[in-house]
């Protein structure tokens, strides 16, 4: 027998229907010569430091820093039923082969690795590569199962990851948390990128405007700019003003008249950050907001392909196919019907800004899948139809033509002064039309460069200044970082890049990876290191001050980019996984070290993320070991603030409380916690009788469930 282990239910369901799966049991289902059964995310994960010595229970600068000298695993006790199953099923003697069929990438590869080594699992493993959840994918995957050791790399990079993150937060969370008697969380990515968003508010805060002028000059058919070898800035609004006085009533002669044809290439596939950035200056949404209606789009509506990718490119043999999902979109996605008959009716674009096997890493680039014929049957949320809307459009505007326009730029003179005009003719609209038509109009923010000559010039004509214009500018400082501007910093190293090609070349040294970066974002907000105000993320008081206590190295976000690029250098062999885990404990020794001798008097934080809590623990959270405290409406875990977020929690107003007449009180709730369930108690019925009962609590994946027993 085969046993499927996957990374969530809901997958393990579609490949059980596809492989005509039936039976079900107590977290599994079997059938037609297999077993299915999940993960429930991540089962195993590291030992916190008090499982490798009781000392470490106690947070003590003198114990750091601390490195184990072999990384141990614990099974996380919210879903150690299902991880029971798992390892049962896994050293079943009729089972013999698995198949992993968890995420194909990064994370996935870790899930599974941890689960197989913590269980002693010595089977041989295949593995299941998909990139989209269709029956037909699933199918064709089981056909093409590859030895799980083709992956071995891949895991070693992911368990890398993993244990340089345990290395750099333990270590820096609790040096700096107990040398500033405050709970300050640190990490090896995370406090890069809030010292980002820190530097830019420095920036605007100490930001002089400088006032400077310029000058138009309409020409009737054209607007011209005055410039001299410096630009078009004049700092001196009396030199403005004479320039001006000078040309008034002049006429003009044009000294140069150039002409040339020019494209705009249609813009790469989307791979995940570039959706994110879109979804957030299309529609706002934030990072997490996108990555969220991505994975639905891909796992439950099985309407585009896998979404934490990172690359913009596709296979060289998924061109047969791009056809048959033009024809298929046609069908589903009535809005799109005449830019696609209009891309038919040419030779669709597959030139190697949308084919090309070298850069496609462990996914291709997110396009739709053959599924979206059916759509007009689907009814998708709000959120999931607008990201929908966005793959679509990018998959369409791909393959369709360059925009082609005619330049032509002009000189004059007016009166010894000089003044230049460019003007904007399309001649094919191409892609640009089809994204107009699909996602409304961009606001054009450089309109007199785009506007047309509309009058056919050449050198030594005069031409009438019919206006000029003085116009008082001041220089702009630099912008609040929004969730689109603060991906592409990430992805950059913060690096400032907008050209689309080199940004795809610095891929390999950014900040976290496209599956990580919403999460990143998310945990500052939560642990109150940054706000969102509108669109923009904006340090608050706690976050400054931390990154102005913790040392130069902890803020580089070039260093953790480079780290990054030696993960991917662990994915494709060029680098031990050793060697990448000795250059972290050196880098952590220097921060250790660093640390303990720096100090800054006088820092405090404010917000519930002091180290000190005066809050009431109620109890340690079945789910993930934090801390519970009460609120008016319940009992709730604090880890809610925390990524991944726990959402355990006791309502008082939960309907099984409310229809039985009880009331939650802290006592009932430490019970609760503590035992999963209650002793036996009074409580008061409409008639004024009473009677004894008790609570026993279950805990069922994300959702929390009582039973009241008389």
């Amino acid at each position: 027998m085969k046993l499927i282990i996957t990374e969530k239910p809901s997958v393990a369901k579609d490949i059980a229907n596809v492989l005509g799966i039936n039976k079900r049991g107590n977290g599994y289902m079997a059938g037609n010569g297999y077993t299915v059964t999940w993960c429930v995310g991540h089962l195993v994960q590291l030992a916190m430091p008090e499982e490798y010595d009781s000392k470490f229970k106690t947070w003590n600068m003198n114990t750091l820093p601390i490195f184990p000298t072999k990384f141990k695993y614990v099974i996380n006790e919210s879903t150690k039923e299902q991880y029971d199953i798992v390892k049962r099923l896994m050293n079943n003697e009729d089972v013999d082969e698995i198949i992993c069929a968890t995420d194909a990438g990064r994370e996935g590869q870790l899930i599974f690795g941890y689960v197989y080594i913590t269980a002693e699992c010595k089977k041989p493993v295949k593995r299941l590569w998909i990139s989209s959840m269709t029956d037909e994918a699933i199918k064709e995957g089981f056909n093409s199962l590859r030895d799980n050791k083709d992956y071995y790399l891949l895991y070693q990079s992911a368990k890398s990851r993993s244990e340089a993150d345990w290395l750099v937060g333990i270590n820096a969370t609790r040096l700096f948390s107990v040398k500033y008697n405050q709970k300050l969380t640190i990490g090896r990515v995370q406090t890069p990128t809030l010292a980002m968003i820190v530097q830019r508010q420095h920036e605007i805060d100490n930001f002089v405007p400088e006032p400077f002028f310029e000058i138009s000059a309409n020409c009737g058919s054209f607007t011209a700019t005055w410039y001299n070898e410096d630009g078009t800035r004049i700092k001196e609004k009396e030199k403005a003003e004479e320039i001006i006085k000078k040309c008034e009533n002049k006429e003009g002669l044009i000294t140069k008249v150039t002409k040339k044809k020019a494209t705009t290439e249609r813009p790469l596939l989307y791979d995940l950050t570039e959706l994110q950035r879109d979804g957030n200056k299309k529609y706002g949404y934030t990072a997490e907001q996108t990555l969220e209606a991505a994975q639905n789009l891909y796992e439950k509506y099985k309407l585009t392909t896998y979404p934490r990718t990172d690359s913009r490119y596709l296979s060289n043999d998924m061109k047969p196919k791009l056809n048959g999902l033009l024809l298929n979109i046609k069908q589903g996605y009535k809005e799109a019907e005449s830019c696609i008959d209009k891309v038919l009716s040419q030779k669709i674009n597959t030139d190697k800004r949308v084919i090309d096997d070298k850069k496609i890493t462990d996914h291709h680039a997110i396009i739709v899948t053959d599924n979206i014929r059916n759509l007009e049957r689907i009814k998708l949320p709000e959120k999931e139809r607008n990201i929908l809307k966005l793959v679509i459009t990018r998959f369409i505007v791909a393959l369709d033509k360059k925009q082609e326009y005619e330049q032509t730029d002009i000189e004059l003179v007016i009166e010894n002064e000089n003044f230049k005009a460019r003007g904007k003719k399309i001649t094919v609209p191409g892609w640009k039309e089809t994204e107009d038509i699909l996602l409304g109009k961009a606001v054009n923010t450089d309109e007199e460069d785009e506007k047309e000559i509309t009058k056919a010039v050449k050198k030594n004509d005069k031409v009438n200044v019919e206006e000029l214009k003085l116009l008082e500018k001041k220089t702009s400082s630099p912008k609040l970082y929004n969730e689109a501007t603060l991906l592409t910093a990430m992805e950059t190293a913060g690096k400032q890049i907008e050209d689309e090609e080199l940004r795809e070349n610095m891929k390999s040294i950014g900040l976290g990876t496209p599956a990580t970066r919403a999460g990143i974002i998310e945990k500052l907000v939560s642990v109150g290191y940054i706000k969102r105000n509108k669109k923009n993320l904006v340090p608050t008081e706690n976050g400054i001050k931390l990154i102005e206590l913790v040392p130069e190295k902890l803020k580089k976000p070039d260093l953790t980019g480079e780290w990054e690029q030696s993960l991917n250098k662990i994915t494709s062999g060029d680098e031990k996984s050793q060697n990448f885990i000795v250059n972290i404990k050196k880098y952590v020794y220097d921060i250790i070290n660093e640390g303990k001798r720096s100090n800054l008097a006088n820092v405090s934080f404010t917000g519930n993320n002091l180290y000190n809590s005066n809050k009431e623990v109620i109890g340690i959270c079945p789910k993930c070991g934090q801390s519970i405290f009460e609120s008016e409406k319940g009992f709730y875990c604090s880890g809610f603030r925390n990524y991944p977020k726990c959402n355990f929690g006791i309502w008082k107003s939960d309907k099984v409380f409310v229809e039985n007449n009880i009331n939650l009180t802290k006592e009932i709730a430490k019970e609760l916690i503590e035992n999963g369930k209650t002793n036996d108690f009074s409580i008061k019925l409409e008639d004024g009788s009473e009677k004894n009962i008790s609570i026993n609590m279950q805990i069922n994946g994300r959702y929390v469930n009582f039973n009241v027993i008389s």
